[in-house]
């Protein structure tokens, strides 16, 4: 079921030394990443690590299956 969230500028960018940083509707975050099999783990500053399961993983595009406060939810973020 869609939900009424605007995600048309969620960005998140990945750098290969294992940080990340994420901006979606003003709230910007940062912090380290690792990704294990179709997982990806993220770990915010100063906060406790979360995980995503990556549906989808190409050159051009990156699908998360996620839970947001316990509604399932799916991301599709494409390479700019």
């Amino acid at each position: 079921m869609p939900s009424n969230l605007d995600a048309t500028g969620t960005a998140f960018s990945f750098n290969a030394n294992g940080e990340y940083s994420y901006l979606y509707s003003g709230n910007k975050q940062t912090g380290t990443y690792k990704v294990e099999n179709d997982m990806l783990f993220t770990t915010p500053d100063g906060q406790q690590e979360m995980m995503v399961k990556i549906l989808k993983l190409t050159k051009d595009s990156l699908i998360f299956d996620m839970n947001r406060g316990g509604r399932p939810e799916s991301l599709t973020l494409l390479r700019k």
